[in-house]
């Protein structure tokens, strides 16, 4: 890898990307009993290390900023009065809020939620995602993995039909 200094040269460089750190405020409308929709509005955090291999103590930290919009379905295995389990898959398109770049994602998870109140609960979902290239030259953890596990927390609002 490499990266221009100044604007005047290229130096060889090694990255230290850390695992995203996503927030959700989701909203769910059932379709069925089991079979609901589902979108919201996503944070994600990325933050990666840099130094120079020529000089490991000049090193550059690149904090990057995503507010995302998922879309996707969610089929529900197991539930009582305030728990549940599902499987869900869907996308999302992710707009960096630091430089110019959309992301597009697709994913499959496993979740776990709790309904503290009969339309608000909490959720937490490991998933699976597959992020695709988003066309520009600077390096961050989707680059490096593009298939990729996250785990994803937050609250999710359930509309009635």
């Amino acid at each position: 890898n490499s990266i221009p200094l100044n604007n005047q040269t290229e130096t060889e460089y090694k990255a230290e990307h850390h695992l995203p750190i996503r927030f959700g405020l989701s909203i769910y409308y059932p379709l069925t009993t089991r079979l609901t929709l589902y979108s919201g509005i996503n944070y994600t955090y990325l933050h990666s290390k840099f130094s120079i291999k020529s000089n490991p103590n000049n090193t550059y930290d690149q904090k990057l900023h995503y507010l995302g919009v998922p879309l996707g379905l969610s089929y529900r295995l197991w539930s009582d009065n305030h728990f549940q389990l599902y499987v869900s898959g869907g996308a999302m398109l992710e707009k960096c809020l630091n430089k110019k770049p959309w992301q597009w994602s697709i994913e499959g998870a496993v979740g776990a939620e709790y309904n503290i109140t009969r339309p608000i609960g909490f959720y937490l979902e490991p998933s699976l995602s597959y992020y695709f290239n988003d066309g520009t030259s600077f390096d961050h953890y989707y680059k490096e993995h593009p298939f990729a596990p996250s785990i994803e927390f937050g609250i999710r609002l359930h509309l009635d039909k």
